[in-house]
């Protein structure tokens, strides 16, 4: 069965499980995979408790991205998107976000919870509505087709940016993350010139050598403290 383009992953895998025999192989494999789209919504709330009481300080990390970087293997995008989805959920999908990190083995399974790009989007345009930018029956509309599995992410985010006026359309601000990784990557390939001139035996200066080293450090430190 081929996916439609338009359909949420979490509609397709719930379309699935109805024509497959249950406890089978592929039954399982399904539900586990639902469960996992479900998953990112018990990291983020995770995530809340670790922020809300600076454990990470506690663990050694000199902020909440290092923590999540280094020990968790989280992108900056991943944490974004799990903190402002999860809030989300929290205030437009409370049922969801109390069902879904419910840690008593007796209740009821948790109801299916869009993946974290459709929350994302979703979130993206809750901040629309409160910057009177989009129509809030607009977002009411597209917030429950999503939450019924109706609406994936491709989709939200070309109708939510339809729904915005041109005249109130942000422009892409700048990424200053971005500016970094090609200063450190300009740094990182000078230095290998550099240190292949020397060993060529090369007239090079190794104070010079020395510098380009301490900058790209330095650099490279700032990414990681990000």
């Amino acid at each position: 069965m081929s996916q439609d383009a338009d359909m949420s992953p979490v509609d397709h895998i719930n379309q699935l499980l109805d024509t497959v025999p249950a406890d089978t192989p592929r039954h399982r494999a399904l539900q586990s995979a639902l469960e996992f789209k479900s998953s990112w919504v018990r990291m983020a709330h995770r995530l809340k408790t670790v922020e809300e009481g600076e454990l990470w300080s506690d663990w050694g990390y000199k902020s909440l991205n290092a923590y999540c970087k280094k020990e968790l293997q989280l992108s900056r995008g991943e944490i974004r998107k799990g903190r402002e989805g999860f809030a989300w959920l929290e205030s437009e999908a409370p049922e969801l976000a109390s069902a879904i990190t419910d840690d008593d083995p007796d209740s009821s399974p948790a109801p299916p919870v869009p993946d974290m790009e459709t929350v994302d989007q979703l979130a993206k345009g809750y901040r629309d509505v409160r910057e009177g930018r989009i129509p809030r029956k607009t977002y009411e509309d597209l917030k429950q087709a999503a939450l019924d599995g109706q609406r994936s992410s491709y989709q939200l985010r070309r109708q939510f940016k339809e729904a915005i006026p041109e005249d109130k359309r942000e422009s892409k601000p700048p990424d200053p993350e971005k500016h970094f990784r090609r200063a450190l990557k300009a740094f990182e390939q000078a230095l290998e010139e550099l240190e292949q001139m020397q060993q060529g035996d090369g007239d090079t200066d190794p104070d010079l050598i020395g510098r380009v080293r301490k900058l790209r450090d330095e650099l490279s430190g700032l990414m990681d403290d990000d």
